[in-house]
């Protein structure tokens, strides 16, 4: 199977690599939410590596996004998922 996610940045994750997909705060110095960051998790349980897939201003959008992510890995079998900016929003 190949998959393959472009990120916001540009850059692409296979995803074979990947072992986890979860949201998590963007916090700054004083612990306030700056926004959300869809984040996944690669490599092997010595060594894993944290990549930004997309970064949000609210919860729903990060929501969304990872949803849209989880339905097309579901969905296809080969492919490529550019993930959705954050002006963007998602497909409802």
């Amino acid at each position: 199977m190949s998959k393959s996610i472009i990120t916001q940045d540009g850059n692409i994750v296979n995803y074979g690599n990947l072992v986890a997909v979860y949201i998590e705060d963007d916090l700054d110095d004083d612990e306030n939410v700056l926004g959300y960051n869809l984040i996944g998790l690669t490599g092997t349980s010595k060594e894993a590596d944290v990549i930004i897939l997309g970064s949000y201003s609210d919860a729903e959008d990060a929501l969304k996004a990872r949803y849209e992510l989880i339905c097309w890995l579901q969905s296809e079998a080969f492919g490529t998922f550019e993930m959705p900016k954050t002006d963007e929003g998602g497909e409802n």
